[in-house]
């Protein structure tokens, strides 16, 4: 119990952080969700021009959106149906369709590793409330078809199914090359079957994208990536925006040091990551997908708060485990985009560390899903928090 008072401390922390911040400033994800007013729903808007763009023939990346669609073309093939309403109720729609999407990944994960009712519900609870996912229904984000995708590939290979877990490692790869590095770990396990699956799932939804949209959007779509800046916005939370903040004038908040090379940096350490994470997990079970995962999101550019709800899935198979070392995961999700205004000063600025926290938080998931995957998958039915001597 000792061992654990740490893991049970930070949540309680978390948890009266957000209260707090709740209290004083309600919540701007809650406010923004139910607006008629399309700039809160601003990734939406731009996903859906190019759905309507595409429907219409037109340049599905020239649409004259607030925002740069850099999401690969098979995202707006994946959006086309939603081009065929008007942008505001298509919105409502989508925002519905994401937290079934997520509820469903969680209800799955929750039966499959029988945690108890309980513990789920809290889990689902802290999830649906946290501001990942009240985030991206209020922005209008795709981050539920990851959840999916990930979440069946989880199930397939739980249950043996080695061509149905490629697929969908292929699927959300297809949907976000961020993720490339899920293609590797089958390939270090020497599991050929989906290996090639994922390879075959990933080459297939990308050239769908390229068929239906065109190799022009392809070529468009790689120039915009390639020529977009690392946004060091405090919501990213990947470790090369955060290297920059940290040690650049970045407009968000006082570095610590000012020292040329913090993308660099940043770059290498979340490529460091990755490394060690498919290294240390080449003999490991079906969990280790969540780990993956965790990894290639530190070491993306772009990895905003709200890419927690893909790795939520992953957290509810950790509780089956143990309580202590899901519980500050869940808590620390909750934490707004309020945070901020705890550190600005009258002058507006603050220092960059505080405002770095949502890296923190992506690098204790990365941290508890590797340890936990390394440990090999909890058994199906097992009580949470066993008590043995190895228990975070």
């Amino acid at each position: 119990m000792v061992r654990r008072a740490p893991a049970w401390l930070l949540a309680a922390l978390a948890v009266a952080v957000q209260v707090r911040l709740f209290a004083e400033h309600g919540s701007f994800n809650l406010a923004r969700i139910p607006s008629a007013d399309l700039r809160y729903h601003s990734d939406f808007a731009t996903f859906w021009r190019s759905a309507d763009a595409l429907l219409r023939g037109a340049d599905i990346y020239r649409t004259g959106a607030d925002l740069p669609n850099l999401n690969p073309p098979l995202l707006t093939v994946v959006m086309a149906p939603f081009g065929l309403l008007e942008v505001l109720p298509s919105y409502r729609l989508f925002a519905l369709l994401t937290v079934a999407l997520v509820l469903g990944c969680l209800l799955v994960v929750a039966r499959e590793v029988r945690l108890p009712a309980v513990d789920a519900g809290l889990a689902v609870g802290a999830v649906l409330l946290g501001a990942p996912l009240l985030a991206t229904v209020g922005l209008g984000q795709v981050y539920a078809f990851l959840a999916v995708a990930l979440t069946g590939a989880w199930l397939a290979a739980r249950r043996g199914r080695d061509v149905a877990a490629g697929v969908g490692i292929g699927i959300a790869v297809a949907l976000k090359p961020s993720l490339a590095p899920l293609l590797l770990l089958p390939v270090l396990r020497r599991e050929t079957r989906t290996a090639l699956a994922a390879a075959g799932a990933a080459a297939a939804g990308t050239l769908l994208g390229v068929l239906v949209c065109g190799p022009a959007a392809s070529v468009t779509w790689v120039r915009l990536v390639l020529g977009h800046p690392v946004q060091t916005f405090f919501d990213n939370a990947s470790l090369p925006a955060t290297l920059v903040r940290l040690t650049s004038d970045s407009g968000w908040g006082r570095p610590v040091v000012e020292v040329p090379g913090g993308q660099v940096a940043g770059t290498v350490l979340g490529i460091a990551v990755v490394v060690a994470t498919l290294l240390l997990l080449r003999r490991s079970g079906p969990d280790a997908l969540w780990a993956v995962t965790a990894a290639s999101l530190v070491a993306s550019p772009v990895t905003w708060n709200t890419y927690l709800v893909v790795l939520a899935p992953g957290v509810l198979v950790v509780l089956a485990r143990s309580r202590a070392a899901a519980a500050p995961l869940l808590a620390a999700a909750l934490i707004g985009q309020e945070w901020p205004g705890l550190w600005y000063g009258d002058d507006g600025t603050a220092s960059a560390l505080p405002l770095s926290l949502y890296c923190a938080v992506l690098l204790a998931h990365w941290a508890v899903l590797l340890r936990h995957a390394r440990r090999g998958p909890a058994r199906r039915g097992a009580p949470a928090e066993p008590r043995v001597a190895s228990e975070p």
